[in-house]
């Protein structure tokens, strides 16, 4: 579904928007097609969707039977989604049956205008989520996009509004650091023609940091945005939570150039910015490069992403943060 429309909600889940977040818990009817029920989105069984009767539809026997036994759908079906929506589709223009859901509608509309999404504004460091709320104003909806893992991950998810199929490819769950780069290089052997933008953090570029070279040497049209923390910024904002800041192989404090690193593998285009005031023309030299181009953007150390719902928690128990607020 295009992300800009107005009753897309975006992402669900444990760092999904503070509207899908809130939608879910207020549904009375939840259709699932093709979804693999992942701990990242409905990790705790009686905590999701509460009010709700799940209808769910799935090709894979053994998941559906599954989720039988686990969340009780009060409808399943086994069997390809397009085919199986169609037969709905059918059986209720044969039974006359229709639904009007426009106070929901109303009512979703009105989450996602009431609490958008937010970051801290007034730090001195870049943010993240302001580099790609900001880079989402100037792709085009052509742009094909791979993440690594990490807080960029779920920020690029929750800031760059997709409307086209497959333009967003990231490894998910799965939690694959190192994936952004060898996913761009199939991405754009895929698209020729399109514009592919990998997105990775510093420590998942450094897992296939050879890559680099790949995409030099072949002269590949790939753009590579490093979003730099000096360190791996999720399992470090679980160590601030958890244990008081004790941090275990999460920090950073020698620092070298990936920017100088790309140079030399043979990027054409290769920068580093840690000042706010060059960000925007960094972005718009970036994006106008030809051939292997790489901006390293360096940001906010301590920069957290919200909101976020605990671990094993229900959705009840979403953490909006300090930026997130009600717009009245």
């Amino acid at each position: 579904m295009d992300e800009g429309h107005p009753r897309s909600l975006g992402m669900l889940g444990m760092f999904g928007t503070p509207y899908a977040n809130m939608a879910i818990q207020e549904t009375d009817f939840f259709f699932a097609i093709g979804v693999r029920w992942d701990d990242r989105v409905a990790e705790k069984v009686g905590g999701f969707a509460l009010n709700a009767d799940i209808a769910y539809i799935d090709i894979n026997p053994e998941k559906v039977q599954q989720i039988r036994s686990e969340r009780h759908p009060k409808f399943s079906f086994i069997g390809d989604a397009k085919t199986a929506l169609e037969d709905l589709t059918e059986y209720a223009k044969q039974e006359n049956i229709e639904i009007d859901i426009r106070e929901w509608q109303e009512k979703t509309s009105e989450l996602r205008q009431k609490w958008p999404l937010d970051y801290n504004r007034s730090s001195k460091s870049i943010q993240q989520a302001e580099v790609l709320d900001l880079l989402s104003t100037c792709i085009s909806d052509e742009t094909r996009i791979t993440t690594g893992v990490g807080n960029h991950q779920m920020l690029a998810a929750q800031y760059l509004r997709r409307s086209k199929p497959k333009s967003f490819m990231t490894s998910g769950s799965f939690g694959t650091m190192g994936f952004a780069l060898p996913a761009a290089i199939g991405v754009h052997y895929a698209n020729p023609d399109a514009e592919v933008i990998a997105i990775d953090g510093d420590g998942g570029l450094k897992m296939n940091m050879g890559e680099l070279h790949t995409i030099g040497s072949l002269g590949l049209p790939i753009k590579i945005l490093v979003l730099n923390n000096h360190g791996d910024g999720m399992v470090r904002n679980v160590q601030t939570a958890l244990y008081g800041g004790e941090f275990t192989g999460t920090v950073r404090d020698s620092d070298i150039s990936l920017a100088e690193v790309a140079r030399v593998c043979g990027f054409g285009h290769a920068k580093r910015v840690s000042d706010r005031k060059e960000l925007r023309e960094s972005i718009d030299d970036f994006l106008a490069s030809r051939g292997p181009s790489l901006l390293e953007v360096i940001t906010d150390f301590d920069e957290a992403v919200y909101p976020k719902v605990p671990p094993g928690k229900p959705y009840r128990e979403m953490i909006l943060g300090p930026y997130i607020r009600e717009r009245r």
